[in-house]
């Protein structure tokens, strides 16, 4: 945590008050839960996020990484796919989907995602195989 966090906190509830279904404002309360170890609250944040915006990339992501922390890959996989659709250039999204299928045994899937990440960052040649995934 840094030392503008409780100045931040504070902010939030008063912009929460303001206009509680703020998706952009839901999302990023969800992030400061999700860097404070609340998964929990943070799920909570992000699905409402995502319900008021369900295009919210970030929101899919970070929801995705609590999923696949929690042992719930598809829905995990669900999320960033949904996501990397919409931003294909954002490489760590295509790469956790790749990380994830690669684990459960679908290489052929994963090598499709890693490919498809390359074409948008060809400088991560380096993790064209399954193995280096």
């Amino acid at each position: 945590m840094t030392a503008a966090a409780p100045e931040t906190e504070k902010l939030f509830r008063v912009a929460i008050k303001k206009s509680p279904a703020d998706p952009a404002l839901l999302s990023a309360m969800g992030y400061s839960a999700q860097r404070k170890g609340e998964p929990d609250r943070a799920r909570e944040l992000y699905g409402k996020a995502l319900a008021a915006d369900p295009t919210l990339i970030d929101a899919s992501a970070n929801l995705a990484v609590i999923e696949a922390g929690s042992g719930h890959l598809r829905e995990a996989v669900r999320l960033w796919e949904d996501a990397f659709q919409r931003a294909p250039g954002q490489s760590s999204i295509g790469m956790n989907i790749a990380r994830v299928l690669c684990g459960a045994g679908q290489v052929d899937r994963a090598r499709d995602y890693v490919l498809r990440v390359l074409e948008f960052n060809p400088d991560l040649l380096r993790q064209r195989t399954c193995s280096n995934v």
